[in-house]
């Protein structure tokens, strides 16, 4: 694939089997009735844009939604075609998942369209798969494969955070939870936004379960119900480790609190005890005629011992009060 190629791969599927295709060989490969072609486009390039206004065989609504970057998670159906969007994860250079991702798509029986914005993960994993051989037999078998791999990569996400929370938890419990509360706010923002992900995820593969129009994409149609019933699965989990994060950040804000509060009276309890010797000291220091022992030289050792007498008598009070335990 040349610099001039308006996208970014193209492959021939033949018996499931792959083959990369060329600006040349791809329209040869478009009017042979064997087999069927995934074309995928970068939609940052224009002229990606300019190759996608121009297929006139798509419904309009489709070619519409993939131009404008349709971010709602979606699939829709027209007649013998289903488009929509699905989620996927930005990656970075070594392939990790970052911030959420959309692919969109446009299928009939003989043709799939993918495009996206960004680099994603899940339809580039899916591509290295049918590069090194793994069959895909339509292009409905390819979107099943596609939302599966995201619930797969979801999953593993999903475990990480709750490995996350086991650390947070176990400091907690050792009483070091100021510190992974630190750590616990990336945690809680990560499932947060997947949850969110997998929520549309979920509703959009429900409302697909039920068309409001007839189609000629059985195949995809026949396993919306069992994804989204895995959908439903992932949004449930998510939705617990949310909780669980919830718990744990407030379980480690209380003993933060009773931490402070600990500090705090110790604090108090000392300037109890301080303020009568201060008060004391601050007498004894009036530079005054008449003040008492001034001329003893025994003076300094009685002034030190009132203070101690005093600092003594408040300490007893307050233990009999209670307020020291």
């Amino acid at each position: 694939m040349g610099q001039a190629s308006a996208f970014l791969w193209a492959y021939a599927f033949e018996g499931g089997l792959a083959h990369a295709l060329s600006d040349v060989t791809l329209e040869a490969e478009l009017t042979r009735p064997e087999g069927w072609v995934w074309t995928h486009f970068p939609l940052s390039d224009q002229r990606a844009r300019l190759h996608l206004e121009g297929m006139d065989e798509m419904p309009a609504a489709a070619r519409d939604m993939i131009l404008r970057t349709e971010q709602r998670v979606q699939i829709q159906f027209n007649g013998a075609w289903a488009y929509g969007v699905l989620p996927d994860f930005e990656r970075d250079l070594d392939g990790r998942a970052n911030a959420p991702g959309r692919l969109l798509f446009a299928l009939c029986e003989g043709r799939l369209i993918t495009a996206r914005r960004q680099a994603l993960r899940v339809v580039d994993e899916m591509r290295r798969e049918a590069e090194r051989g793994d069959p895909i037999a339509t292009p409905a078998d390819a979107v099943i494969r596609l939302i599966e791999r995201y619930v797969d990569v979801s999953e593993m996400r999903l475990h990480a955070a709750a490995e996350a929370l086991d650390r947070v938890e176990d400091h907690m419990l050792r009483g070091d939870g100021g510190e992974e509360g630190l750590r616990l706010g990336p945690t809680r923002r990560g499932l947060s936004r997947d949850h969110r992900e997998y929520l549309g995820l979920r509703s959009a593969l429900h409302r697909a379960c039920a068309p409001r129009a007839a189609h000629g994409v059985e195949q995809l149609s026949g396993q919306l119900p069992r994804l989204a019933q895995e959908a439903e699965d992932l949004d449930r989990e998510a939705a617990s480790l949310q909780e669980r994060a919830r718990l744990l950040h407030e379980e480690i804000d209380t003993q933060i609190t009773s931490a402070t509060n600990r500090s705090m009276k110790a604090l108090t309890v000392m300037s109890s005890l301080m303020i009568p010797p201060t008060v004391i000291v601050g007498a004894f220091g009036m530079n005054l005629e008449g003040m008492p022992f001034a001329t003893s030289p025994a003076g300094f050792a009685v002034a030190c011992g009132l203070c101690l007498a005093v600092v003594g008598g408040a300490y007893w009070l307050l233990r009999r009060l209670r307020i020291m335990s």
